[in-house]
């Protein structure tokens, strides 16, 4: 099954305002749209307490579901705001000629800015976002913030390809070359585009018909440490890969340039999965404890623990508010070369909790935005991408 053919309506992953950003490990929208026709009725509400990029809510609002989106990474916000805006009067050359104009720099929190960025470039970045923080108007703001966080990471020293904040020879080669030609005049260029595009994606998001629905945006929380104040008949997610959960990492740069300190994000790396002090729960699976005993190394055992300790411990709690359907889209993972079965172990453990499996459905992965290696530098090991994704649906008894 590949879910981007059975929802026509979207027809790709990047489609509209689905690939304005490049979240790692994004949420397919034909997934949410799929799974929302078939599992959820009309008018009920849903919740995605691993929101992302918030694709969940974005699909939700064309399907006319209220909805409530979670998310550790402060991110969540702005994106969402920007993924569901109408599109705005906005002219993308004036804009940027008035950027152009400005003088009054933004610093941001951050103690290492000058060890990112060739020392040509950062005066005209700091100037660039201390025109993008005068801003007032949020249609202007909403325009302007994926393509300035994309042209900023783009003139930096940053590896683009890899999941988290890493200089490389690539990514020094690619900011030798922008030195070399009229890298100001290229800067605002790209800026400009993607002022366009952006407000062309809007408008293809508009004409999708999103509806005008509750929504509530939680963004820069510990999942773990909250409640849900509302009761929603659905939960869909689709949680951390177990190899890849360093998304406030991967995020460093842009947090930084929208005015957080260096100390918040540092409290929010210490949340994410492999590094929090987790705490335990009972995991009513006896795939998660044979997959367990076979871990051999010690820091691998706690990263496994931790992980499901998390992920389960978020959903555990928020499903005791859910009525009638968990959509958990979880990808298989290893450790070591050892398959780890996440899709049996969550439908074991909420069967204990009293949730029917109804079905598992694999998704055929044509493409995601994670880095890879040929060879799995830890084991020597060829790769092991991941192929397919499934998605696990679980009716309330």
């Amino acid at each position: 099954m590949v879910f981007r053919d059975l929802v026509p309506e979207i027809p790709s992953t990047t489609y509209a305002t689905f690939g304005l950003y490049k979240y790692p490990a994004k949420f397919i929208p034909q997934v949410i749209a799929y799974a929302l026709k078939r599992y959820a009725a009309p008018g009920t509400s849903v919740i995605d307490p691993f929101a992302g990029y918030g694709t969940a809510g974005a699909v939700a609002r064309i399907a006319g579901h209220d909805y409530e989106l979670w998310d550790l990474n402060p991110l969540l916000k702005p994106l969402h705001d920007v993924a569901i805006a109408s599109p705005a009067d906005v002219d993308a050359a004036a804009l940027v000629d008035d950027m152009r104009a400005h003088r009054t720099p933004f610093e941001p929190d951050w103690p290492n800015v000058a060890y990112w960025y060739p020392e040509p470039f950062l005066p005209m970045i700091a100037e660039a976002w201390g025109f993008y923080h005068s801003l007032t108007n949020p249609d202007t703001r909403r325009a302007l913030l994926i393509p300035l966080m994309k042209t900023t990471r783009y003139f930096s020293l940053d590896d683009e390809k890899r999941q988290k904040l890493s200089r490389s020879k690539v990514a020094r080669a690619r900011a030798d070359r922008l030195e070399q030609a009229d890298w100001q005049g290229e800067f605002y260029r790209r800026v400009r585009e993607g002022v366009e595009l952006v407000l062309a994606a809007q408008a293809e998001y508009a004409a999708l018909g999103p509806k005008p629905v509750r929504s509530a945006v939680r963004a820069g929380i510990d999942g773990l440490a909250m409640t849900s104040e509302t009761a929603h008949d659905v939960l869909i997610t689709s949680p951390p890969y177990l190899q890849a959960q360093e998304y406030i990492r991967a995020s460093k740069m842009d947090l930084f340039w929208l005015g957080h300190s260096a100390e918040a994000v540092r409290r929010l790396s210490k949340l994410e999965f492999p590094y929090q002090d987790v705490p335990e729960i009972p995991i009513h699976s006896d795939t998660y404890h044979e997959c367990l005993e076979a871990i051999r190394e010690p820091h691998m055992a706690r990263l496994y623990r931790r992980y499901f300790f998390g992920v389960l411990g978020t959903l555990t709690q928020l499903q005791e508010r859910i009525s009638e359907k968990l959509l958990l889209f979880v990808g298989p993972a290893t450790i070591r070369t050892r398959p780890i079965p996440i899709d049996r172990i969550f439908v074991e453990h909420f069967e204990a909790l009293g949730w029917q499996h109804e079905a598992t459905l694999v998704d055929t992965i044509v493409s995601k935005n994670l880095f890879s290696y040929r060879v799995n530098p830890a084991t020597g090991a060829p790769d092991r991408r991941i192929k397919a994704e499934q998605l696990v649906v679980l009716t309330r008894r």
